[in-house]
């Protein structure tokens, strides 16, 4: 495999949402890539400041849609997105003191959150977002 790469079974048929997906995919491959080429100390932090920047406008975006359409499982996908902000912030810790670990602790949870949060938490939104127009 070089990299990480968007591929359509990580759809949850909304555009907009893809599309701000295909962001988590840009930064893992470029983190990939950076372990490749002896660069992910320089690049981590980097990475991961984008991906708090990337978390705030996502999660807002997906939050207003769960207010919006009344969706009944909102209260643990935002436990996920809690996860998530609390597991960057003790990963940029580490990176910010050195931890040479953290690099392949990014990448590893990153893979795991696309594999667990967008192909499973994320897909049970599609119904109740379809239903209510949103594409």
């Amino acid at each position: 495999m070089l990299g990480y790469q968007w591929e359509e079974k990580y759809s949850v048929g909304v555009q907009s949402i893809d599309n701000q997906h295909k962001e988590i995919f840009r930064l893992l491959d470029n983190l990939f890539k950076a372990l490749k080429s002896g660069q992910a100390a320089q690049t981590t932090v980097r990475i991961i400041t984008e991906l708090e920047n990337y978390a705030v406008i996502h999660f807002h975006k997906e939050e207003f849609f769960f207010r919006q359409f009344n969706y009944t499982e909102s209260p643990e996908h935002l436990q996920e997105h809690k996860q998530f902000i609390e597991k960057v912030a003790a990963i940029k810790a580490d990176a910010k003191s050195g931890k040479l670990a953290s690099s392949f602790e990014l990448i590893n949870f990153l893979k795991n959150w696309v594999d667990h949060h967008i192909l499973v938490v994320d897909m049970k939104y599609r119904g109740c977002f379809h239903e209510n127009g949103l594409r």
